[in-house]
């Protein structure tokens, strides 16, 4: 379910390539909407140094680490571009909507297997990037940055009772839950800035096929209170992207400039 959302996509794109047919002489400009699905990579420095893993416990909880590898989520969104200041520099928000597992442990919040887990969070990443567009024959690259805002609140996971407790913890399901929204909202763990670049390869019908590479930054990290290090809950994000024409036609006129006069016969100018 992880790769659903680029099927998606892929097939998508697969379609407007097959559907692609000659405009002629009209002029198909883009939509300033994007549609696009990928993959976040979310990286989790937990375990990091950590040369040697433990086996079972005695009193029965297994041992080694705490939480899950960095999560590899699939995530959907759509981005619009406004045009700003001069050609080729755009106002591009976008939203992109994914799903997050996470525990409660080493106090604080850590990603978490899918058998392990106690919260299930609904994530919503809300970017306001500026780009810079450099067009070059079908192609359009872009690159740019800006601040965004990831929205995070968990939910008791479906099947855990609120009372239930993990073998390390004396804390309840339900009580872990709030400390972990807690910590998800504390000291700007919802701040960051992105930085990103994309290309986008116009099709014969109008419709823009292309890529991107975003990555958020964990700016909090420098005042937050944790020593995992300043690259925890680094941000990389991969999408493909399709791009619609937009609905106005701008048609080439043919030329209806009359022909020069032609000499009539029997007509002599002195």
């Amino acid at each position: 379910m992880k790769q659903f959302p680029a099927i998606i996509i892929s097939l998508m794109l697969l379609t407007t390539t097959i559907s692609a047919q000659d405009t002629g002489g009209t002029l198909r400009p883009y939509s300033p909407w994007s549609f696009f699905g990928g993959l976040n990579y979310l990286y989790n420095a937990d375990g990091d140094g950590v040369t040697e893993v433990p086996g079972m416990n005695p009193d029965g909880s297994p041992g080694g680490l705490d939480s899950a590898p960095s999560p590899l989520v699939g995530l959907v969104g759509a981005e619009y571009r406004l045009p700003v200041w001069k050609p080729g520099v755009y106002f591009a928000p976008s939203a992109s909507l994914f799903m997050l597992a996470y525990l409660w442990a080493d106090d604080r919040a850590l990603p978490a297997e899918i058998e392990n887990r106690t919260a299930f969070v609904p994530s919503l990443l809300l970017d306001a990037s500026f780009l810079y567009t450099i067009e070059k024959d079908r192609f359009l690259y872009s690159f740019g940055g800006g601040p965004a805002l990831l929205i995070r609140y968990g939910f008791l996971e479906s099947g855990v009772s609120s009372d239930e407790k993990s073998y390390d913890s004396d804390m309840p399901a339900g009580e872990q839950v709030e400390e972990i929204n807690s910590w998800l909202w504390s000291s700007l763990r919802w701040f960051y800035p992105m930085v990103q670049a994309g290309i986008r390869y116009r099709l014969t019908n109008g419709w823009g096929a292309g890529a991107s590479l975003r990555a958020g930054l964990p700016v909090f990290n420098l005042w937050a209170d944790s020593d995992t290090g300043i690259a925890d809950s680094l941000m990389l994000i991969f999408c493909l992207t399709i791009t619609p024409p937009s609905g106005k036609k701008i048609t080439v006129s043919e030329d209806t400039t009359p022909p020069p006069p032609s000499v009539q016969e029997g007509l002599t100018i002195e």
